[in-house]
């Protein structure tokens, strides 16, 4: 806890932060301490009562500790081998004017997240009704019973993976306002707090779905009856109303959609290559600095006890963890190296530990999503 006299100066344009070279003082009552940023402080870099703050040349300003309200928090930069990190409230932050026209559009997106959850939770499938018409083939009654559970169902799983696209355009958006010049990734995070969050809220949402999808084969075995049922019935010259819904053209990128283990998180991985590859003049680091950032800032709040007993809802603990998971996994995506190797920005080993330390029942899916989506390393 702050010494009750603690003070603190923050920069602002009349008083701007000091040079990375120069000395920071932060005094206590009834002394005073003063430190230079040229050594490394070994109690300091331990303890976090004691952590003085820290200049980087990335960041343009920094916050005091004491200031609960503010969405960043500059923690510690060049005494950690990984860069910056940053203490980020994912409860609170409200967009600025510069940012309303990007953050109400992926609003719009997110306030459908919570009923696609709700869905796809529920979705028990039509296991019974497509066995019993297995088993017997010449029964219409139980051909058109099962047919007539099955369709809703594939009504549903397309609304889900149309809100993938969707919930794809609104990452672009996303990473266009996080990345573009002509600011650094930190400024950016530092000037679109309300943005960063709902970039955290895309990649909790993506991981919940995927985890609740990995654990329900009834989604493919429905829709693989599905197509199958419409195939037969092409065969015997049969148009079925249901196609008209589904077309052969939407049925064959459902599938592929969900024929993989984290579909969810595949649809973001695949949109963040490609927004990569399509911006040339864009450098692929302005990308990877904002994921490897959060990745950070998720993995401190997990393991520093200061700064997690300042959630304020207990589900912010799972967002971290899931946010987390999700920006190693587009970071090892879209990085030409990916998260595991040497250089990478990522402290791949904390974060796989801070995961392990959690309930084995919270983090089973997490960890089931970064073997599945390709990572490099098994744990």
């Amino acid at each position: 806890m702050l010494h009750p006299g603690h003070t603190s100066t923050i920069p602002t344009a009349a008083h701007p932060a000091p040079h990375p070279n120069t000395f920071t003082s932060h005094t206590h009552t009834p002394h005073t301490h003063t430190h230079t940023h040229t050594h490394t402080h070994t109690e300091h870099a331990h303890n976090p009562e004691t952590r003085p703050l820290i200049t980087h040349r990335n960041v343009p300003s920094l916050c005091s500790r004491g200031l609960m309200g503010n969405l960043l928090k500059v923690l510690a930069c060049a005494e950690l081998e990984h860069g910056p990190i940053v203490f980020l409230d994912f409860e609170h932050a409200q967009p600025t004017e510069a940012e309303t026209a990007v953050w109400n559009q992926v609003s719009a997106v997110l306030e459908e997240a919570h009923g696609i959850l709700a869905e796809l939770q529920s979705y028990n499938g039509a296991g019974q009704e497509i066995r019993e018409a297995i088993q017997n083939p010449g029964d219409l009654a139980l051909q058109e019973k099962a047919w007539n559970a099955v369709c809703p169902l594939v009504a549903k799983l397309k609304r889900f993976y149309e809100f993938s696209l969707r919930l794809e355009n609104a990452l672009r958006s996303l990473l266009e306002a996080l990345t573009s010049p002509p600011y650094a990734p930190m400024q950016h995070l530092e000037r679109e707090q309300a943005l960063a969050k709902q970039f955290a809220e895309i990649l909790h949402f993506t991981l919940s779905f995927d985890e609740l999808k990995m654990t329900n084969p009834a989604i493919q075995n429905d829709f693989s009856y599905y197509r199958r049922t419409i195939s037969r019935n092409r065969l015997n010259n049969q148009q079925l109303e249901a196609e008209n819904e589904v077309n052969n053209e939407m049925a064959n990128r459902m599938s592929l959609f969900y024929a993989e283990a984290t579909p969810m998180l595949k649809t973001l991985s695949n949109a963040t290559t490609k927004f990569v590859s399509e911006n040339k003049t864009l450098p692929i680091e302005d990308t990877t600095d904002c994921l490897s950032t959060m990745a950070c800032v998720c993995r401190v709040m997990l393991e520093t006890p200061e700064y997690r007993c300042r959630f304020t809802n207990t589900d912010t603990m799972l967002f971290c963890m899931r946010v987390m998971v999700g920006v190693i996994i587009l970071y090892d995506h879209v990085h030409p190296v990916g998260a595991f190797a040497k250089t990478s920005k990522i402290d791949m080993k904390g974060c796989i530990k801070v995961l392990k330390e959690q309930p084995s029942n919270s983090v089973e899916g997490l960890l089931n999503a970064l073997r599945c989506a390709g990572t490099r390393k098994r744990y």
